[in-house]
């Protein structure tokens, strides 16, 4: 089992007496909100290339307000009869980017009669997950920064939620990861007390920080 950024993978193998059966299974989570599962035998590549459209949507978002939608396409009239028409794969948008296709082997998967059906209930349950705001923290506010940082020997591991900035942070742009690392000024003492080129406290603080893309302080603590 595998974890990262709010993703959690679980493979498996049933049926290994068989060489030809094989079956993969993953989740596709938001924090703790489960969003999707696919259970085709690609399953685990299909959720790291998700995870990358995903990531590369959002950084390009104006806003942490994200818009699913869907693309499916109009049945072919030459192809259409008396019977069922034929599985054609929909494709779930982000911000009218292609996050994932819905292909008939995921319908036929999920017991879904056509492809279409299945992406209307996954499209449902993003807009829902992306509309809260618990989930828009989770989502934005380490995006594009590493979940640890290492100081003088020191750990750091990002917090879950953004600082209030009380006007209290300062930096001698210093740069760990190609990021400016900030830290707060001790309580008691007076902001205004401190020179233009302050100085990294040694040792450092238990908590540094980042700004992210939305200019927000994002803590790092031990």
């Amino acid at each position: 089992m595998a974890r990262w950024a709010g993703i959690l993978l679980v493979g498996g193998l049933m049926g290994s007496w068989r060489s030809e059966a094989t079956w993969a299974e993953s989740e596709f989570r938001v924090g703790s909100e489960l969003v999707l599962t696919l259970r085709t035998p690609d399953a685990p590549a299909r959720l790291r290339l998700l995870k990358q459209r995903l990531e590369e949507i959002l950084l390009q978002a104006s806003s942490p307000q994200v818009q699913v939608s869907l693309d499916i396409p109009s049945p072919n009239p030459s192809t259409t009869g008396s019977g069922d028409p034929p599985a054609q794969a929909a494709r779930i948008l982000l911000n009218q980017q292609l996050l994932l296709e819905v292909t008939p082997a995921d319908a036929k998967a999920h017991a879904a009669p056509q492809p279409a059906d299945l992406a209307r209930i996954w499209a449902d349950r993003l807009q829902t997950v992306f509309n809260q705001e618990s989930s828009r923290q989770q989502l934005f506010l380490g995006l594009g920064l590493p979940p640890h940082l290492t100081w003088q020997g020191r750990l750091y591991r990002r917090a879950e939620r953004a600082a209030a900035d009380t006007g209290r942070f300062v930096t001698d742009g210093t740069r760990i990861q190609d990021h400016v690392v900030y830290w707060e000024i001790p309580s008691g003492e007076n902001p205004f007390d401190f020179t233009d080129k302050p100085t990294l406290p040694d040792p450092p603080p238990e908590r540094l920080f980042l700004l992210n893309r939305h200019r927000q302080f994002v803590p790092y603590e031990l």
